[in-house]
């Protein structure tokens, strides 16, 4: 069963939010909090995923897909396969443009932790045909044809499941929340 913790808003700073005319969201249920942040996801469509191997991290921009709160990416290759294969364990952050000297309450961004697992084209097809349908590849930016791939690649699709989620996005009332799992 999820669990929300919403940070108190400072009292030094609420003056700051109110004469800025900000209203801090209070979230009493994990739903609610939910709603927001699919949102913001919905504008969005590309996370820094960070994987690490042995002591060596990596971070590699990738566009995401929703099912829900699990995300799915689609890739062709790259280094983050080599160490998801020793590490499952990944972080990922997801922020939205913003100028800090025209709006220093414009910040909106979230970064997670989860369990990724890999499902590829070439040796897990029923896994991966069935992740691509929870991905609603069909949907999005762009519609993903998966027989016009090209076989010349070892196409995968990584899906994670957060078990925590950090979200702040103060100029629409969201203010350090953080979302888990369990």
């Amino acid at each position: 069963m999820p669990k929300i913790m919403q940070q108190p808003v400072p009292e030094f700073v609420k003056p700051y939010f109110k004469a800025a005319g900000i209203k801090i969201k209070k979230f009493f249920t994990p739903a609610s909090f939910e709603k927001d942040l699919k949102k913001f996801l919905a504008r969005n469509h590309v996370l820094h995923l960070g994987t690490c191997k042995g002591r060596v991290p990596r971070v590699t921009p990738l566009e995401y897909r929703l099912n829900g709160l699990t995300f799915y990416i689609l890739s062709e290759g790259g280094g983050k396969f080599a160490n998801l294969k020793e590490n499952k364990r990944v972080s990922f952050g997801i922020a939205e443009p913003y100028d800090s000297r025209g709006d220093f309450f414009g910040n909106k961004g979230m970064q997670a932790w989860g369990t990724a697992a890999v499902y590829s084209l070439r040796d897990e097809p029923a896994k991966f045909h069935a992740a691509l349908k929870k991905m609603n590849a069909a949907k999005g930016y762009h519609k993903i044809e998966i027989n016009n791939l090209l076989p010349q690649f070892n196409y995968r699709i990584i899906e994670i499941i957060p078990d925590k989620i950090k979200y702040g996005n103060p100029r629409e009332g969201v203010f350090q929340v953080t979302w888990g799992r369990k």
